[in-house]
């Protein structure tokens, strides 16, 4: 009777063990964070569970009473088989659990996205399996001895790997106590196989090496050997940083020292508050934004002395476009007033020659004067518009020469001069050459002046690729071709590379004149 009470005994204590592997696995679930960390500590559980599950089974099918006194031959076959199968799975256990410590210890130093197994432990994990294979097979003499040296020397590997993760001395401390534990383990081994005392009991071996697993790695999972989220509200206050993380009805649950216990409505001045979602709250924290607010109003000082520069640029940009517009004006006006001169200067001896008080046998000699003062000045006047015209661009209309051409026609009328301009066609001929029609034209107009009564007929058309200018003149005296084509117009002519002929008939004189015109339309500006 104290045999079975023994043996329920501990049949309920492996199952109470298994109860506390089932929490201890779920909480690293939450507790670890690295994932092959997490698995591999969960693979260790699941050994040890297996394990122990195995080894209450076995206790349980061991004190079946009514088998043993009806079936003893199956019931003996029964435990035969279970005793060798538990030797099986516990060799195989001792030989898995090295590698498993030894993986562990490499994950736990690795990122989070550094593969779990490399080759050293992949070549321990095919020598751990063969000398495991060989000892449970009844042929090799000798394995199991093999197997429990491989065992010890990885036992030694592992603690050595500890030992040097934990060469600082605040990491030393932090692994005194899953080190003491290892030692502790290992003295019961030596015991257990070698001295074998008497106070120590004989069959606890499975359930104290699963026990001494579970207290050394919860031990490192305490201690932060490993990494875990153990204690991580202290962690978490530890951060630099004005952070708070809030349930769902806002209320601070933790903190950290730099913060406040409640966030105020506002963020202080110079910080910014951000918030992220998280399951069952969210998290707020408070970022030191014065630098950059600091680089953000030196940005807008930049920006503004930037507009600043611009405005006097533009402003200086203008004045200075002012002042070329009003050069290239005054060039303009004293170019105007260099071809004009000749013109100016016979106006004024003309202006000068007339009397203040005419005599009554003056008054036609004097009408005439100023019919031809008049035409002067629209000559002025028209040629003038006619030069600033082709300063915009290199051509001038057909249409202005002969409207400047009908201006001096009416100013000649008075003075006896019928004159009628003539174009049928529009378009636009090069600069020189309309300015050289209409000084031509000009020249005619006031030969006629001279020798009024007179009649002027001008025709101008297009020949072909030519400009061709014809001039009839009648008068009682005629004008000779050195009135009619002095030498700066000859002189024009030859440039432009024209072509003049002068005919007379019977008081009538005939001029045509051919000029030239470029394919492209392209001349030299005037």
């Amino acid at each position: 009777m104290t045999a079975l009470e023994g043996g329920v005994g501990q049949g309920l204590g492996h199952l109470l063990f298994l109860a506390v592997l089932c929490g201890w696995s779920w909480s690293l679930q939450r507790r670890v964070v690295h994932p092959a960390l997490r698995r591999g500590m969960q693979g260790t559980a699941l050994l040890l569970f297996f394990w122990i599950a195995l080894r209450a089974t076995q206790f349980l099918a061991a004190f079946n009473l009514p088998m043993a006194r009806d079936r003893w031959q199956a019931y003996r076959l029964m435990q035969t088989a279970a005793l060798r199968g538990m030797d099986v799975v516990s060799w195989l256990i001792f030989a898995l659990l090295p590698w498993l410590d030894l993986m562990i210890l490499r994950v736990s130093s690795q990122p989070l996205d550094a593969p779990p197994l490399d080759r050293a432990l992949t070549l321990h994990l095919t020598v751990s399996l063969a000398l495991w294979l060989a000892a449970v097979l009844p042929l090799a003499a000798g394995a199991k001895k093999i197997l429990v040296g491989w065992i010890a020397l990885s036992t030694l590997c592992f603690a050595a790997g500890l030992i040097k993760n934990a060469a600082s001395p605040a990491r030393a401390r932090r692994a005194a106590a899953p080190i003491a534990i290892l030692v502790a383990f290992a003295l019961y081994v030596w015991l257990y196989f070698v001295k074998r005392p008497a106070w120590l009991p004989g069959g606890g071996f499975i359930f104290a090496t699963a026990v001494a697993v579970f207290l050394f790695w919860e031990s490192c999972l305490r201690s932060g050997a490993l990494p875990c989220n153990s204690r991580y509200e202290e962690l978490f206050a530890l951060a630099p940083a004005r952070m708070w993380i809030e349930d769902e009805r806002g209320t601070p649950v933790y903190r950290t020292r730099l913060a406040p216990p409640r966030p105020g409505a506002d963020a202080p001045p110079g910080t910014q508050r951000r918030s992220w979602p998280l399951r069952g709250g969210s998290v707020l924290w408070e970022e030191d934004v014065s630098e950059l607010l600091a680089l953000q109003e030196k940005l807008r000082e930049l920006t503004r002395e930037r507009e600043r520069g611009n405005r006097l640029l533009a402003q200086r940009n203008q004045i200075r476009g002012r002042l070329l517009e009003l050069r290239w004006q005054n060039r303009l006006c004293a170019e105007v007033e260099r071809r004009m001169q000749d013109k100016i200067e016979a106006a004024r001896r003309l202006l000068a020659a007339i009397p203040e008080r005419p005599a009554a046998g003056d008054r036609e000699t004097v009408r005439r004067a100023l019919a031809r003062l008049g035409v002067l000045i629209c000559a002025v006047k028209r040629k003038s518009h006619l030069f600033l015209k082709s300063k915009q661009s290199n051509r001038l209309p057909l249409a202005e020469i002969m409207q400047a051409a009908m201006e001096s026609a009416r100013c000649a009328a008075p003075a006896g001069v019928d004159c009628a301009p003539f174009c049928a066609e529009s378009g636009a001929v090069p600069a020189r050459t309309g300015m050289f029609v209409y000084d031509l034209f000009e020249e005619a107009l006031e030969c006629c002046l001279t020798a009024a009564p007179a009649s002027l007929l001008m025709r101008l058309r297009r020949a072909g690729d030519e400009l061709e200018l014809r001039l009839v003149i009648e008068s009682a005296q005629p004008p000779d071709e050195a009135a009619l084509l002095p030498p700066p117009l000859r002189e024009t002519l030859r440039r432009l590379g024209g072509a003049y002929r002068l005919e007379r008939d019977e008081g009538s004189l005939y001029a045509t004149c051919r000029l030239p015109l470029p394919a492209d339309g392209k001349e030299a500006r005037p």
